[in-house]
Order: C-alpha cells, then sequence, then structure tokens
C-alpha cells in the first residue's frame, strides 16, 4: 500500500498537509515551518513511509529553496540599510565573525568534522532569518533603530554566509581554490550582480510599462528572471540561492509592497513552493536514527546551543558599542537568533553533496525547532518593555482616511488603484471607495451596465491584492456633480481623479470636468496622469514652491509621500526657493516611515522649474503642489504650471496635489466648531403669534428679506425640520437646523415670540426659536460643530439665564457672539 504512487492522491495529501499545519500551527503557538518539517518527517520514508521524495517533490522543493532566498531579498527595507548602514555594517559583521569563528572550533574540535564541514556550519550560525520581525512591527518598535539595525544587518550577514556557502560546495565538487578560483569567483560576481542591479531593473521596467498584469504575466516574467538568475549563478561558481537572492534585491524596488503583483509573488511562495521545499527536506530527517544516536543529540545540542551563545554575544556587545539598554540587546538576539531560510539552504546542500551527514542534518531540524520560539519569545518580552521608552514621532493626529478614486476608462482605473492601494496608511481605520459615474443622458441602461463591468474589474483587481474596496455606480447629469456628491456623501479625505494627455482644454490642464470638481469639490484632490506602472518610477521630482509650508494639507502630503516613496522605492528629489526649508525637513523625515531626499536649491520658482524639467529623465515620476484658485496662495503662473510640464513630458506620470477646498471650514471642522460662531451670519428676528407655517414664514422673510426664492427655500428646510425633528437645547429654546443648495455662507436666524410656540415632540413652548441653515457644500463637521457649540451653550445655566432676560432677540444675537469669543461653554 505505502509508499503512494498515484500523483493525483500524493498531491492531494501534500496540499492537505500544507493546509492544516498553518491551522495547527496557530493553536500550539509554534511557527508552521516546524509543523512542515515535523510532517514531512513523520509521512516521508523514514517515517509512515506514505510518501517518497522523488523526483516532483525534489523539483518543487528546489524551487521552493530558490523561491526562499527570492523573498528574503525582496523583502529587505534598502533604504533602511542605508539610512543606518555604519552601525548596520558593524553589527553584520559582529553576528557574522563572532558564529562563523566560534562555530567553525567548535565544530572541528568538539564535533570532530573536517575544517570544510565545520566551516560551512558554522556559516549557518552565522546566518539569520527575519521571523520575528511581524513581531517587533505589531509592538510599534520596528522604525526604532535597534530593530532597523538588526534588519539592515541581515543584508551583511546573509550575504557572507551565502559566499560561504557557495566556496565550500564548489571545493567539495574539486575545484581547486587557487588564485585562478578566486579570480573567476570575484569575476563572476561582479558579473552576476550586474547582471541584476543593472539588467533586471532596466529589462523590468520595460516589461512592466508594455505588459499589464493582466492574466499573470507579470507574474511570471518574475518568476522566469528569478529562476534564470539562479541558473546564471553556476557560472559565476555560486549556488543558485546566491542568484535568487540576488535577483530578490534588484525587484526590491520594482514590486510595491501592497500590490496585486507583490500580493501574487507573496502567496504562491507561501502556500506552495516553500511548503514543498519544508516537507522535502522533512523527508530527509531520520527519526530512528536521531532517537538510537547518541552522536545525533550531542551534534542537536551543541548545534542549539553554539548558536544561542555566539548571537548572544553578537548582540550584546554590538548593543554596548552603540550604548543601547539591556531589552534593546535583547531584542537585537532575538531577531537575529532564528534560524530558518538560509540555513535549510546550506545544510540541503552540505547534505546532498556529502559534507553532512545525517547528525548534522538532524541538529539543523533541531535548532530551527528551538530557535524558531526563542527568537520570537524574546522579541516579544523585550519588545514590550522597549516599546514603552519608544519616542514616537509627534504627528497630526487622524480619526480614518478615505479614498475615493473616480474611474471612467479601464486603461486609467488599474493604475489609479494601484495608487490608491500604496497611498492606503493601514495605521489609519478607512475604505478605498471606487466610483464611476455615468452621464444621464436618455435610455442609461447600457452605459450602467458599462459602468459596472469596469467596476466589477476594480473588484477583480483589489481581491487581487488583497485589498476591501466598496464600489458605487451612479447616475447623475454631470461626471463633476457626481464626483463631488460622492465626496461629500462618503466623508472622502481624498479624492484620486485620472487624466489624460490630450485633456489640455478648457481654462485648466485637465479639462471641463476636472476643472468644475477642482472650484467645488471639498477634500484634498489628487488628479493623476499615470502613463507606467508605479514600480518603475525610480525618482519623484517634487516641486517645492514658495510658502508651500502654509499648505493646509502638508502633514497629509507629506505621508502620502513617505508612503509613495517607500512602496515603490523611488527617490525624492525636490526643487526649492531658495534656502531648505525646515518645513520641508521636518515633513518627510518625520512621522512613523522617514525618507531621505535631496534638495534643488533655486533663486525663484521660475529657476527651480527650469531645473526641474531639465532634470528629468524617462523613470521619473513628477508631483507638482499646486492651489486652488480660491487660496491665499493661488498664482498664475503656479496654475498654468501642469500644463506646461505635462506638455513637454507627455511620457512621463505625473501627480498634482490640491489642498481641501476652503481651509477656513476644514480649520473650523477641527476643531468641532468651537469659536465657529464667529463665522455664522445672525439674522435676528421679533415674532408675532401665529400657526407654525406662520411663524416659519416670518423667519424666513425676515432673514432673507431681498430674496423671496431663498426664503421660500428656508421656509421649506424649516417646516421639515419642525415637522421631523426639532430640538429642545433648554427650557424655552428651540433649534431647527438644515441644509440650504442656495446658500453660500452659514446662516443663524435668532427669533422671539413673548407668547411662545409649540413643537411636536418639544415638551415646553419654545420662546427663543433658532434656525441654522448651512450650505450643502461645506464639509459635514462643520454643521456638526456647530449644532455641539449651540448645544454645548444653552447647557451652561449662566448663559441660558441671560438669553432669556434678553429683551429683544437683537440683544440674543449680541450674546450668543460674547458667548462665543470670551466664555466657552463648558
Amino acid at each position: 500500500m505505502f509508499p503512494l504512487t498515484d500523483p493525483i492522491l500524493v498531491f492531494t495529501i501534500l496540499i492537505l498537509l500544507i493546509l492544516v499545519a498553518p491551522l495547527l500551527a496557530t493553536r500550539l503557538r509554534v511557527p508552521d515551518l516546524v509543523l512542515l518539517l515535523v510532517a514531512g518527517t513523520v509521512m516521508g520514508p523514514n517515517g509512515a513511509g506514505v510518501l517518497t521524495r522523488d523526483s516532483a517533490i525534489t523539483l518543487f522543493g528546489n524551487v521552493g529553496l530558490i523561491y526562499i532566498m527570492f523573498l528574503a531579498g525582496l523583502e529587505i527595507d534598502l533604504h533602511r540599510f542605508i539610512s543606518t548602514r555604519q552601525r548596520s555594517l558593524s553589527f553584520g559583521l559582529l553576528t557574522f565573525l563572532i558564529p562563523q569563528g566560534l562555530g567553525t572550533l567548535v565544530g572541528h574540535h568538539l564535533l570532530g568534522l573536517d575544517w570544510r564541514a565545520a566551516v560551512l556550519l558554522a556559516s549557518m550560525f552565522a546566518s539569520h532569518t527575519l521571523l520575528a520581525y511581524p513581531i517587533a512591527s505589531r509592538l510599534g518598535i520596528a522604525r526604532s533603530e535597534p530593530v532597523a539595525v538588526t534588519v539592515s544587518a541581515t543584508i551583511i550577514t546573509d550575504t557572507l554566509a551565502l559566499l560561504v556557502l557557495a566556496v565550500v560546495a564548489d571545493s567539495a565538487r574539486g575545484v581547486a581554490l587557487g588564485l585562478g578560483f578566486w579570480v573567476g569567483i570575484g569575476a563572476g560576481m561582479a558579473a552576476l550582480l550586474a547582471l541584476t542591479w543593472w539588467g533586471i531593473p532596466r529589462l523590468t521596467r520595460w516589461f512592466f510599462h508594455n505588459v499589464t498584469e493582466a492574466g499573470g504575466a507579470q507574474f511570471l516574467f518574475v518568476l522566469a528572471t528569478v529562476c534564470g538568475c539562479a541558473y546564471l549563478s553556476h557560472f559565476a561558481k555560486m549556488e543558485p540561492i546566491v542568484g535568487a537572492f540576488l535577483a530578490g534585491a534588484a525587484f526590491n524596488r520594482l514590486i510595491p509592497e501592497h500590490s496585486t503583483l507583490m500580493n501574487r509573488v507573496v502567496f504562491v511562495g507561501n502556500n506552495l513552493f516553500i511548503p514543498f521545499f519544508l516537507l522535502s527536506v522533512g523527508m530527509l530527517v531520520d527519526p530512528a536514527a536521531m532517537a538510537g544516536s547518541p552522536r545525533t543529540w550531542l551534534v542537536a545540542a551543541t548545534m542549539v546551543v553554539a548558536v544561542v551563545a555566539t548571537k548572544l554575544a553578537a548582540a550584546w556587545l554590538a548593543g554596548a558599542w552603540f550604548g543601547y539598554d539591556r531589552d534593546a540587546r535583547q531584542v537585537m538576539f532575538g531577531l537575529s537568533v532564528v534560524q530558518a531560510a538560509a540555513t535549510l539552504a546550506a545544510v540541503l546542500v552540505g547534505f546532498e553533496l556529502g559534507i553532512f551527514d545525517e547528525p548534522i542534518l538532524n541538529g539543523t531540524i533541531a535548532m530551527i525547532a528551538v530557535t524558531c520560539p526563542l527568537g520570537a519569545w524574546m522579541v516579544d518580552r523585550h519588545g514590550r518593555r522597549m516599546a514603552g521608552r519608544v519616542d514616537r514621532p509627534v504627528s497630526t493626529p487622524s480619526t480614518s482616511q478615505r479614498l475615493l478614486v473616480s474611474v471612467a476608462k479601464p486603461e486609467t482605473a488599474r493604475r489609479l488603484l494601484e495608487l490608491a492601494f500604496v497611498l492606503r496608511d493601514r495605521a489609519l481605520p478607512g475604505t478605498i471607495e471606487a466610483l464611476t459615474v455615468i452621464r444621464d443622458e436618455g435610455d442609461t441602461e447600457e452605459e450602467v451596465v458599462r459602468g459596472e463591468q469596469l467596476i466589477g474589474h476594480c473588484l477583480t483587481q483589489a481581491a487581487a491584492a488583497d485589498i476591501a474596496i466598496q464600489p458605487t455606480v451612479r447616475v447623475d447629469a454631470n461626471p463633476a456633480d457626481g464626483i463631488v456628491r460622492a465626496a461629500k456623501e462618503l466623508h472622502a479625505t481624498l479624492v484620486l481623479c485620472g487624466w489624460s494627455s490630450g485633456g489640455l482644454v478648457g481654462r485648466g490642464v485637465f479639462g471641463t470636468v476636472m476643472d468644475k470638481v477642482l472650484d467645488v469639490c471639498a477634500p484634498r484632490l489628487l488628479c493623476c496622469r499615470l502613463v507606467r506602472p508605479l514600480g518603475t518610477n525610480q525618482r519623484l521630482l517634487l516641486l517645492w514652491p514658495p510658502l508651500a509650508e502654509r499648505r493646509s494639507d502638508l502633514t497629509a502630503l507629506a505621508r502620502d509621500v513617505r508612503l509613495l516613496t517607500t512602496q515603490i522605492g523611488a527617490q525624492i528629489r525636490a526643487y526649492v526657493v531658495g534656502d531648505e526649508p525646515a518645513e520641508l525637513r521636518r515633513a518627510l523625515t518625520g512621522g512613523p516611515s522617514p525618507r531621505p531626499f535631496t534638495v534643488v536649491s533655486s533663486s525663484s520658482l521660475r529657476a527651480a522649474q527650469a531645473k526641474l524639467c531639465a532634470e528629468v529623465g524617462p523613470d521619473d515620476l513628477i508631483l507638482l503642489l499646486c492651489e486652488r484658485r480660491s487660496g491665499s496662495l493661488w498664482t498664475p503662473s503656479l496654475d498654468s504650471l501642469p500644463a506646461r510640464v505635462a506638455a513637454r513630458f507627455p511620457n512621463n506620470s505625473m501627480l498634482v496635489a490640491y489642498p481641501a477646498l476652503a481651509e477656513a471650514w476644514e480649520t473650523l471642522s477641527a476643531d468641532n466648531g468651537e469659536a465657529g460662531f464667529r463665522e455664522l451670519s445672525f439674522r435676528p428676528v421679533e415674532l408675532s403669534p401665529g400657526t407654525t407655517d406662520q411663524i416659519l414664514q416670518q423667519m424666513s422673510d425676515a432673514a432673507f428679506p431681498a430674496d423671496q426664492r431663498q426664503a421660500a427655500d428656508a421656509k421649506h428646510l424649516l417646516l421639515e425640520a419642525a415637522q421631523s425633528f426639532p430640538i429642545g437645547l433648554a427650557e424655552g429654546v428651540v433649534l431647527l437646523h438644515g441644509h440650504s443648495d442656495l446658500l453660500d455662507h452659514p446662516v443663524l436666524i435668532v427669533a422671539r415670540s413673548r407668547d411662545g410656540h409649540e413643537f411636536a415632540g418639544v415638551p415646553e413652548p419654545g420662546h427663543l426659536m433658532l434656525g441654522l441653515l448651512s450650505p450643502t457644500g461645506l464639509p459635514p463637521e462643520c454643521h456638526l460643530g456647530w449644532l455641539k457649540h449651540l448645544a454645548g451653550t444653552f447647557h451652561d445655566p449662566a448663559s441660558v439665564e441671560r438669553l432669556r432676560n434678553a429683551g429683544t432677540s437683537v440683544e440674543v444675537c449680541r450674546l450668543l457672539r460674547t458667548v462665543d469669543l470670551t466664555e466657552p461653554p463648558a
């Protein structure tokens, strides 16, 4: 019966093992890779004998080994390595040299290995895998210097360990380690580096620019490139895993973290290739030999003690040198002690070449089983203490992030959504809304179907990237009106709209639809011309006009720039007028994701524009900071800048950022309406007795004596409020409120009635009636803020008493202003 030979049944069992192991690992609180190794041992030829390590499993296992090293290179933060390069280099050398040196002596003198096997064994101690890094990220210490240094040191120690593996493997194959070998390996390494760091980016940008991810073409290109680099490593006298690691580092800046392509790369690796590799390694373990061989236990215990002791020594020496406290050193140790990816790669190569025997292989499994939970426990325990002392960056508090993406064409929708995925800050609650607006012109049924198909493509793209979006299809007389209304209803904080190179009509660069959106859409706007995939841009060129530090959206804009450049690995180059503004440095280097940048100074805005235009390359993304025409920083030259740049560089992607409309209302809403009565237009009214309809007619006519249409609209709004939700603010005080499409400024009608008037749902007759009418175009937070302030004013007994005793409605208005300015309510 065993081993099984039916390929369908074998594959089914393998998939079931891959499915069950992570679920069981979560309950047992152990890394899933440990259970996959155990599952391979139990089901393999040295266990129950259900499965054999045949050519198919070996093939998938070899691809999984390459994939592990590819992901290791892909996930390295190269910008962080550059920013902490001195300490990262120091700790990387320490955490490599100490385990490598002491491990070699232990392997040779204590375990009786020859020098070649001892050196390779020590290289397994020297490398490490950042399996515990997600714990540090969850605790909020991922941006602290000790964690950043440890993560960056991984590049040094893993690269050196893989180099040792390559040299030892060639030696085992009979290659003479003479001068010719070292010259050959140096030349081969240089050629491999040139191929990966120069050839892959250029080839990838060309491919991504011409082929979309629809159908998985980009993923297959990445997989083929990685396997090709792994194979070419043989010509550089290196192991294939070295080429895969370098290919991952080359793709590091080309694949945004929160993109459809990255999701596919990680999904296939973590759910197919890597589990197959772990199962195949587990099949090599012989439990009977481990149980019956004292040498196996000696080797396992020695390996565990050696790796823990040497990694602990390196972390404590580096921590003391850098002035870190005890908890920071223990976190460095926890991150660097875990053995997995490179360790498995080295032991498998050594075992297949006959350098290692079964006790070493079994000891490696034991070492992984001990170091994985140990590292996680150390990071969690000491990271919690460290988190309480980390100086967190001070930033403007944000409650949520709601991105509205206006899509009109399939060719632009994909890249707009890709940009939205990148700008979505996972630290904030919020949503991404995909909107398409159908023009209401006669029979719209066919257009609605097309709009739904377009939204369906958006949902498919979001599902592939594992990001939730909310789809919306609207029918409106005008696309601009549809966008504006959707932004209001959804309380959007940022609206992303696309425009094409041919949109140079109307008074601006974006065409009549976008011009209207610019005039009346309240949230921040980002007009996007994305002619190439985001990941193919190497630099972000930012034009910083004079007084840009006074923009109301500076904090949010800086967060967007940091998120964008972090995700796509682009360098920031800012063109400023005069000296470098301190606000620019604080904006880009502060916050949770500081970014390095280069500043180019000029004497005038025209000179800054000229320098930017002179330096634009084919792989540059241009970001222009512009202003609405109603803004205080608006200038004619800045208004026409997008048109000029778009015409000159039709093949470059461009972003044009506009702050929120009417920043006075934004400031007001941020304060929840406190001290906001100064923005209201007071309309005092003395009332005569009458019915509810007559009372409201008097209020409306007195408030708008010269505008019958506005008076009729106000009366209608007040009557709706009186019939549905009159508010009793205090005894004898009634509030009615609503939103008017005809108003361009908020109005507070203050009406006094000597006899009082009864409203349904209000227990006492109203002697003081307030009518709050806000323009429909204002953010909802403004209206809510005024309601809150009114409620607070009439909650204060002293204020209510003064207002009741006022002799006229004019006196009430004066007192309300006085309360607002000098005596804020409790």
